[in-house]
């Protein structure tokens, strides 16, 4: 390991970063489903209720997200309109099936630390937000990624008692051959190709083996869909797009967000006109604030 420098002493804690879970998915869903930057509450109860959601149960998801950073919400008489946070936007940017692959520069950047069991909640923080921001864990206490995120890592973490620490630096494989191990181990390729058959398998029932969008399975309710679209939406985030030199093949990356787009069209076929016409039988319809492309 080379070049390793101690990270800033200073650390503020932020709050958490969005957790995928499966109401808060489909709670930010309906901003996209709507194409929309801002909704008032009473749409988004009438969008999630075509999902099985009570009244109750959206009001309460709503105020998590909102302690929680996830949205904002902003009062207009006795109407709440709420909006994606900043960092949800950048998260959820990938799902949209941008393909930016990162450089490998014959080095990764990584994050060393250790945390002990004393000290679990923040040792597992510190490692779910460092995936949010790409690295991924190449053995206990060594994470990898191929961008230097350190200083967004410390500013969300607490300071770091007792024996905890941390620090961030470069790790120099001998060769590309050793560094697709390290890839490969680290980013769990292996374990990404087990799971997209299944999800390719659900995916072509939708559309009739593939020939015609939007036939298949005609009974399907909305919840059911979105039971997919959420095991996609999270594969998607699990597995970034890695180096190209780095992967041999097609990545499965690629066809995660392959089967994204797919989802995208299934929707837009099936229950676009429903969501919309649920959004348009809210009181508080004339808040929404459409995105510039509708």
């Amino acid at each position: 390991m080379t070049s390793v420098h101690d990270v800033p002493k200073r650390r503020t804690d932020v709050g958490d970063r969005y957790r995928m879970t499966r109401i808060a998915f489909d709670v930010i869903s309906a901003f996209g489903c709507l194409q929309a930057s801002g909704l008032p509450g009473p749409a988004i109860v009438n969008v999630l209720g075509e999902h099985g959601y009570s009244t109750s149960s959206v009001h309460n998801q709503l105020v998590r997200m909102v302690q929680r950073g996830i949205i904002s919400s902003e009062r207009f008489g006795r109407v709440s309109v709420y909006r994606l946070s900043e960092h949800v936007l950048s998260d959820f940017g990938d799902i949209a099936g941008d393909h930016v692959f990162p450089d490998y520069e014959g080095r990764f950047h990584t994050i060393v630390y250790s945390v002990p069991e004393a000290e679990r909640g923040l040792r597992d923080r510190l490692q779910y937000i460092a995936r949010s921001l790409g690295y991924r864990q190449l053995r206990p206490g060594i994470l990898i990624g191929f961008a230097d995120r350190s200083s967004q890592l410390m500013a969300r973490l607490p300071e770091m008692p007792g024996p905890s620490w941390s620090e961030a630096g470069e790790l120099s494989p001998d060769s590309i051959a050793a560094a697709r191990r390290m890839t490969t181990r680290a980013f769990e390729l292996d374990a990404a190709l087990d799971q997209l058959p299944p999800l390719e398998q659900r995916m072509s029932a939708l559309s009739s083996g593939g020939s015609a969008p939007g036939t298949g399975c005609p009974e399907l309710s909305l919840g059911a869909f979105f039971d997919l679209y959420f095991d996609v939406a999270r594969a998607v985030m699990t597995h970034p797009l890695l180096p190209e030199i780095l992967v041999d093949g097609n990545q499965p990356a690629l066809r995660f967000r392959a089967l994204m787009q797919k989802c995208n069209l299934e929707y837009y076929l099936r229950y676009d006109q429903q969501i919309r016409e649920c959004a348009a039988a809210s009181s508080s319809f004339d808040l929404i604030e459409w995105l510039p492309e509708h």
